[in-house]
């Protein structure tokens, strides 16, 4: 293969590896934020399963962290039901790195057989992610071309950054058919201006269903 052939293949290769969309949400990485920080998502489950699976799925190391950020009592037992629909908010460690945020190295998922790339970020779990970024992060060229057993770093977007000059606790929000900035600004007490912010938003544009939003949340807590 001649040098004009290989720069050609490698261009094709970096087009298949670029994402649809940015990965991650933006994180400044700057001095005055951490290169690490806890951050949060939260997880619509497309049907009935239990705290503990929502655990294993997302590998959260205890159960408490869950109960925690959820406001559930700590002597909630796994497999306690969650049903079609119910929004569970999810712990995770959150890296920075080159201006963008994303969940360090978990949760992994283990492909099941039938499964695609699609299937794993949409349906599995349930829009947080889009399909290009679990290729990009795992190296994968052909999106159609994943094996049973294989398994794939599913990266959540986050963030570090402090807002508005306080510190935050980056929510992943998956915006629900019909909902409005100004309906999830009210949701979790965040200034409409500050959510158009820090997402990007213009002033004209609406916000579709499945997009996912950074919400910052002040003085939330949750046990480790």
């Amino acid at each position: 293969m001649g040098s004009s052939e290989a720069a050609l293949l490698l261009l094709l290769l970096c087009s298949l590896l670029t994402p649809s969309a940015p990965l991650g949400f933006h994180c400044s990485n700057s001095s005055a934020a951490a290169a690490t920080c806890l951050s949060l998502a939260g997880y619509v489950s497309p049907n009935a399963t239990t705290l503990a699976a929502v655990q294993a799925l997302f590998q959260v190391k205890h159960l408490r962290s869950i109960l925690g950020a959820n406001n559930l009592d700590l002597s909630t037992v796994p497999n306690t039901t969650v049903s079609p629909q119910q929004t569970i908010t999810v712990p995770f460690n959150c890296s920075c790195s080159n201006s963008t945020g994303f969940s360090y190295r978990r949760p992994v998922y283990t492909v099941q057989k039938g499964d695609g790339l699609d299937h794993i970020a949409r349906d599995v779990f349930s829009n947080l992610v889009v399909y290009p970024d679990i290729q990009q992060v795992n190296g994968i060229v052909n999106a159609s071309l994943i094996e049973v057993g294989q398994k794939l770093w599913v990266p959540l977007p986050c963030s570090c950054d402090d807002v508005d000059g306080q510190v935050a606790v980056h929510y992943a929000h998956v915006v629900a058919a019909g909902s409005s900035v100004s309906a999830i600004a009210m949701e979790f007490n965040v200034p409409e201006s500050t959510l158009m912010a820090i997402n990007g938003i213009p002033e004209n544009r609406s916000i579709q269903a499945g997009q996912v939003l950074d919400v910052p949340l002040k003085g939330h807590c949750f046990f480790h």
